[in-house]
């Protein structure tokens, strides 16, 4: 589980520039400033009128792709081969380059003052993606593993005012034709870097199967057995959640950071478990509420014979521990912010954005 890092305690896997820089560093400094302009104005060269930058849909299949990667490997990468590796896992690619570079300026991105879902947010020595602007957060590699962090934090302030550059596609265009690839579409390069297959959000949410009973291997279940064993229930993706529409779930969905047995009281061969939840937010008839609850339920639980009981899990809701919330959330934002037309679905598009941040954030 990711957990925040806060002040100048926190380790980047970059490497990072020293407040008190040597004499080389203010060379460096000035290569960057130099860079920046030349790629400014190369920037600036091209036909405006061809240029065509990230959209914010476009971004959202970004921010999918980067969320997903929390799951399959890509948190041994620094933070400058995870940004390029997401780009083109999503169907961005651009030639790779130092988070150095990025922040001096490259032909592929455009300066912006204003970020939107998907940018670069770049200083010198570290890059990462925007996840929310309007909340300052950014995904990146960090000493913790893959995770988001507030770039207006005081450790990032810091660091200096970061640099925001969006992809621009054109340009990546007229690279790729110069380089006798002009035939490679989107579809090709989805397809060369990225062998999972995308799947379609068409799985009917009334055929998915939950779990519904979890067994205690235990004569006389413990408070600490209990929570081990729900938890590792709870964790595992439900059967075709990953594929179904969550906003056309039959029950609501709660997205929990913690659950824990308080209490197993039994009389004779049945009795209660005192289970106490902390949601971070629920999604119930496609509505997102965000508001923070906590509270202690009773399940009920039943003697199975053998040494075993077995603890009915309510079939009133969904509940779901935050990393597996993040690894269904960011397959479905991945999966629809790919469909066609581009403009398809902007309102769950934005809703899964929000119910993201909120547990990156938590």
């Amino acid at each position: 589980m990711y957990s925040k890092t806060k002040g100048a305690g926190l380790l980047l896997v970059c490497v990072l520039v020293p407040a008190t820089l040597t004499a080389q560093q203010s060379v460096q400094d000035q290569e960057y400033r130099a860079g920046g302009k030349a790629a400014i104005r190369a920037t600036k060269s091209l036909d405006k009128s061809q240029s065509s930058l990230m959209d914010i849909d476009e971004g959202l299949s970004v921010i999918g792709t980067a969320l997903e990667s929390r799951s399959n490997g890509l948190f041994r990468l620094d933070c400058s081969h995870l940004v390029h590796t997401v780009y083109e896992h999503a169907g961005f690619p651009y030639s790779y380059v130092s988070s150095s570079d990025l922040y001096a300026g490259v032909v592929e991105f455009r300066r912006v003052t204003r970020p939107h879902v998907g940018d670069l947010v770049v200083w010198p020595g570290h890059v990462g993606i925007v996840v929310n602007p309007s909340e300052n957060t950014f995904f990146s590699a960090l000493s913790t593993g893959i995770g988001v962090e507030s770039y207006s934090s005081a450790y990032w302030k810091e660091r200096g005012t970061p640099r925001f550059y969006r992809y621009a596609k054109a340009a990546t265009d007229d690279r790729q034709r110069a380089a006798g690839t002009s035939g490679l579409t989107r579809t090709a390069l989805d397809a060369s870097v990225n062998t999972e297959p995308k799947l379609s959000v068409d799985v009917n949410p009334a055929n998915l199967k939950f779990p519904r009973v979890q067994i205690i291997d235990s004569a006389k279940p413990q408070t600490r057995e209990v929570t081990t064993a729900l938890l590792l229930s709870l964790s595992a993706d439900p059967e075709g959640l990953r594929e179904a529409d969550v906003f056309k779930l039959t029950r609501p969905l709660i997205v929990f950071s913690q659950i824990e047995v308080k209490a197993v009281k039994i009389h004779g061969h049945q009795g209660q478990v005192q289970v106490q939840i902390a949601a971070l937010l629920s999604l119930d008839g496609g509505q997102v509420n965000s508001k923070e609850w906590q509270q202690i339920q009773a399940w009920p639980i039943r003697w199975r014979g053998h040494k075993s009981w077995e603890l009915l899990l309510p079939q009133d809701a969904i509940y779901m521990p935050r990393e597996t919330a993040i690894r269904v959330l960011a397959h479905q934002l991945s999966v629809l912010a790919d469909t066609q037309p581009p403009a398809a679905n902007p309102r769950q598009k934005s809703q899964l954005a929000q119910m993201l941040n909120t547990i990156l954030t938590e």
